[in-house]
């Protein structure tokens, strides 16, 4: 039973990848496509936020002889990360669908669970959103990969036995560190984390719920607010030296629980935390880049006050949701 849904995944990843192999943009496209592109190649820093783990990727498949345009390889990645979305969503789909009907073991049934999932990859393979996001330099379609796989993580966390579960979460916090490299779009997956724990861990109640949703904000909140924006807020106020030491910090923090008190709850959410700071490291290129001065040096944030107005995005301007009218009247 297991090849053929080996069979329908891999079909899935083909099937796409030639698609989207064959409509693939020859060359740079336009509006972000060009500035991708020519970051990747030069490792120099893109408009704010910033986009490290994408421009290191980029960076590595420019190198390749695969076309001999440029733009061609690096638009390559858009291809392989999106027909990996489609194989991860067909294999999201199955286990859904065991979830609510059980297992596949007659005919009929494998038609069912494997064929509706192999449909409905195929549907999502060829939107207009996805398709379009397929074939050029852009980060959506890396987004989209990363989501993905967060999603499939915690079913495959959810299907696991719960004393060897853990290593599903931790992976999960790297995922998401390394994917703020990219997009902010991977956060959005945190309340379906926290959902499929919640049910799995306990039984419905309303409070139960509500703790969940409580916990989730939190969560957001010290991810986003913490780490994303928090690090260079931190940096800011009170020097680069300290804020690194508080960062390391959390290193023998974890050693403490993991090895010394050996709470296997603790651990695991110091250690989640750890991995999410680990991933998001990859920040540290675009401001040891701006120091170096590429040619493309959007922001220029060589210096603390220059990279917490490039994290922040302080040259959009704000937007009142209150008062938009004003907003829009104002230079």
């Amino acid at each position: 039973m297991k090849y053929i849904n080996n069979f329908f995944a891999v079909t899935a990843f083909v099937i796409s990848f030639l698609a989207y192999l064959m409509t693939m943009a020859p060359t740079t496209s336009f509006w972000d496509c060009g500035e991708f592109i020519a970051t990747s190649v030069i490792m120099g820093v893109p408009h704010p936020p910033g986009t490290p783990l994408y421009l290191l990727i980029g960076n590595f498949f420019s190198q390749l002889p695969l076309f001999t345009d440029i733009g061609a390889r690096v638009n390559f990645i858009s291809v392989i990360a999106s027909s990996l979305s489609v194989l991860l969503l067909y294999l999201i789909s199955v286990q859904f669908i065991e979830i609510w009907r059980g297992k596949a073991n007659t005919l009929n049934e494998k038609i069912i669970t494997y064929g509706s999932a192999f449909i409905g990859s195929m549907t999502f393979a060829f939107t207009d959103s996805h398709w379009f996001n397929a074939v050029e330099a852009e980060v959506y379609s890396l987004s989209t990969f990363f989501t993905a796989i967060v999603v499939w993580l915690i079913l495959k966390w959810n299907a696991e036995d719960d004393n060897k579960g853990e290593r599903y979460i931790l992976i999960i916090g790297y995922m998401l560190g390394l994917a703020t490299g990219i997009h902010l779009l991977n956060l959005l997956t945190l309340p379906f984390i926290a959902l499929i724990i919640y049910f799995k861990k306990y039984n419905y109640s309303h409070m139960g719920l509500s703790y969940t949703i409580g916990l989730t904000l939190i969560s957001f909140i010290i991810i986003y607010l913490g780490i994303i924006k928090g690090i260079p807020n931190l940096a800011n106020s009170y020097g680069l030296y300290l804020t690194i030491a508080i960062v390391l910090s959390i290193f023998p923090i974890a050693y403490y629980f993991i090895f010394i008190i050996k709470n296997t709850t603790a651990s695991t959410i110091i250690s989640f935390f750890a991995l999410i700071l680990i991933g998001f490291s990859t920040y540290s290129t675009i401001f040891i880049r701006a120091s170096q001065h590429p040619n493309i040096n959007e922001n220029n944030p060589d210096t603390l006050k220059g990279a917490l107005a490039y994290m922040n995005r302080d040259q959009y301007g704000d937007w009142s949701i209150i008062d938009r009218a004003s907003t829009i009247k104002r230079d």
